[in-house]
């Protein structure tokens, strides 16, 4: 049975192959199709450790006569715009803004309130700026699992769950295998128990779990935990389908080595791709160090931010060729951002003031800016309904606001583990209309 399942692994990565980065699925069996009935939004969290300086990238800076130097590249071009955004003329911006506009909302002016890496990570991940709520993608996978069995897949970052499901954490891809076939021994790839012997464990655990689950005593998040444990026993699950479309070693998206960046995010991000298509998981965190260029920062930052547009490409195309672009939303977001000038060492030191990007095909929501900064990179007010500037009555944007609408947007504000995290006298901001 063991050989099988590498065989028709090896097989399906060929017609994969076969279909070149834009192409559909060649001839993929059965065994590789999704074995729920969930059909709706697929969830990434692209987590910037760090803090990213914006001013670099969508909420472009020009230097101020007799003001302290922003940007160098903004010495010598101005910010370009496709579309209705504007970017910085900076590393591959202007080939990543030109061809995905259409699909792009940038949240602009988002105060993290504070210049501590620990809180703006919570902060910007949970909506709170303090521990207690879970992250974003904890809550949509616990308002959507349909009982797969890794709902919520984590390769680093901020990952917080309060309960409300479970996440698997991937720290090495290359041992993922091990973690879905955790029957087969890695060394010879073969079963640990003979196939009967294998049955009888099941079976063993099953009925276990079945008497405890009877118990009237048991909470809803003890037996879902229950359940999961014993989906993850049956060779039958999707966990199989997964398996038999997870890459050999050789064939995983490498690691990218350019410059100062060292980065696995492609294969994070492939990986998490396989995983929605074959039906186990539904949201996913995927992260990517190198953001705090507090030296050295043009540089590093050209690096990092080529880098990550490059992965950004990477990921829409291989989702179009898994067809399940149409169902992906990915939110971009650092901790927080970078000063409005140079330190002594050519870097950038903490500052509150940040962006989020939202990216989703034919979108209402797109090829749109929600949020303001003024020349300096100071957050302005604005009106919660209209979006325009609005001294008077207008919100300063914060996490909270922008994870309220999102939950909204996403479908899961009434979802029974959201209003568990309420954000009661937090303002709604029109931020997707």
């Amino acid at each position: 049975m063991t050989n099988t399942v590498r065989f028709t692994r090896r097989s399906i990565l060929q017609r994969l192959a076969c279909a070149g980065a834009a192409g559909m699925l060649c001839g993929v069996s059965g065994r590789a199709q999704a074995v729920n009935s969930y059909s709706g939004k697929l969830l990434v969290n692209l987590q910037l450790l760090g803090a990213m300086d914006v001013t670099s990238f969508a909420d472009p800076k020009s230097n101020v006569a007799g003001k302290p130097v922003i940007n160098n590249w903004a010495a010598t071009a101005a910010p370009g715009m496709a579309g209705n955004i504007g970017f910085a003329t900076f590393a591959a911006n202007a080939a990543f803004f030109n061809k995905y506009y259409r699909d792009i909302l940038v949240i602009n002016g988002v105060d993290a309130q504070t210049n501590s890496h620990s809180v703006g990570i919570i902060h910007n991940w949970s909506g709170r700026n303090t521990e207690g709520f879970p992250s974003l993608t904890a809550l949509f996978a616990a308002a959507n699992q349909s009982g797969m069995p890794m709902p919520y897949l984590n390769f680093g970052g901020f990952s917080a769950t309060q309960g409300v499901t479970s996440v698997t954490q991937i720290g090495k891809i290359s041992v993922l295998q091990n973690l879905v076939e955790p029957d087969v021994a890695e060394s010879s790839k073969k079963l640990y128990q003979p196939d009967a012997d294998w049955q009888r464990i099941v079976a063993m655990h099953s009925a276990g779990m079945a008497a405890r689950s009877a118990v009237n005593t048991t909470m809803e998040g003890a037996r879902l935990q229950q359940q999961l444990y014993v989906d993850a026993l049956t060779r039958s699950s999707a966990i199989s389908d997964f398996s038999s479309l997870l890459p050999a070693a050789a064939d995983l998206q490498p690691t990218r080595k350019a410059g100062t960046v060292t980065s696995s995010l492609h294969q994070q991000m492939q990986v998490s791709l396989l995983a929605f298509k074959a039906g186990v998981s539904l949201s996913a965190d995927v992260f990517e160090p190198g953001f705090d260029t507090h030296d050295n920062h043009d540089t590093r930052l050209s690096d990092a931010l080529t880098n990550i547009t490059d992965a950004i490409d990477y990921f829409w195309t291989y989702a179009a060729s898994l067809g399940i672009a149409d169902r992906v939303v990915l939110v971009v977001g650092s901790d927080f951002g970078r000063t409005p000038y140079y330190n002594s060492a050519n870097g950038k030191d903490h500052w509150p003031i940040g962006s989020v990007m939202v990216m989703q095909q034919k979108a209402s929501f797109t090829n749109r800016v929600v949020g303001l900064t003024d020349s300096g990179h100071n957050a302005l007010k604005i009106n919660p309904q209209t979006l325009l500037a609005d001294n008077t009555n207008g919100v300063i944007l914060r996490p909270e606001h922008v994870h309220k609408a999102l939950r909204k947007n996403l479908g899961i504000d009434s979802a029974a583990a959201t209003k568990l995290f309420p954000f009661s006298t937090t303002e709604d901001v029109a931020i997707f209309g």
